[in-house]
């Protein structure tokens, strides 16, 4: 098989029978590699999906967590958010390399209000080439709303600092969201720590890695055990390692 790193665009299939495209010259395959081996959001155990459940995947780059939800929820619905149109062509691809019929591609761009953007603005290494697009920015609330969702059973955000926007802006349907995993960029005054405070007060659940810079946060309504004596606000896996991007992350044996 030619592996795009050798300059070729290639369908990788995993053990479990997942399948991905993954084009040369791009960082595809490192997100593929994040997602579906170490496996950050639903790897380490705190979260649960039913077969119903409905997923929001806020941020869904080329479906890569998106596919991964989908075969979890076969009877449920996963709606993936995603700005850019490359990564939209992306996910539709995907979902037809896995015979997924419950995938939603959502092209816009969530924020803490509604509006437009520009592709330039929302851009990243993830990128792809070509003009500049018009993108419709939306809010949570919004997006829950149009689809008519009754309830979130899993949100999921990989926003770039978006988060900080994005969950402030929803405060009046958190109820309706029973489970959250995310990365968070300690910026603009935010913290795990007040993250994780503002979830509670809320009546989540949390637990987080450490990170001054980045680090990852799961959170759900009622019942994550506190592996750790005496812990104010963080739950521990013992031994376990997690990496988001290039930020290996290792959680302390307590």
């Amino acid at each position: 098989m030619a592996l795009p790193k050798l300059g070729r665009s290639t369908v990788l299939e995993l053990r479990n029978g997942t399948r991905y495209f993954v084009r040369a010259g791009t960082l595809d395959l490192g997100v593929i590699n994040e997602a579906a081996f170490l496996d950050p959001y639903l790897g380490p155990g705190f979260l649960t999906l039913r077969p119903d459940s409905i997923v929001v995947d806020i941020g869904a780059n080329i479906g890569d967590f998106a596919i991964q939800a989908a075969k979890r929820c076969p009877d449920g619905r996963v709606f993936a958010i995603e700005p850019l149109s490359f990564a939209g062509k992306m996910i539709e691809t995907q979902t037809r390399l896995n015979g997924i019929h419950n995938v939603t591609w959502i092209p816009a761009a969530v924020s803490g209000s509604d509006g437009e953007t520009t592709s330039d603005a929302v851009g990243g290494p993830y990128t792809g080439s070509g003009a500049a697009e018009q993108i419709k920015v939306t809010t949570l609330p919004q997006v829950v709303r149009e689809l008519d969702l009754p309830r979130i059973d899993l949100l999921k955000l990989d926003c770039e600092g978006a988060e900080w926007d994005i969950l402030p802006a929803a405060e009046e349907i958190l109820p309706l969201i029973q489970q959250i995993c995310m990365e968070f960029h300690c910026e603009r005054g935010w913290t795990p720590a007040r993250l994780s405070a503002w979830l509670r007060a809320r009546g989540f659940d949390v637990t987080h890695t450490g990170g001054s810079w980045n680090g990852l946060l799961w959170a759900r309504r009622g019942g994550l055990a506190c592996l750790s004596s005496g812990c104010s606000d963080r739950w521990t896996v013992p031994g376990r390692c997690y990496t988001k991007g290039s930020k290996k992350v290792r959680r302390s044996r307590e």
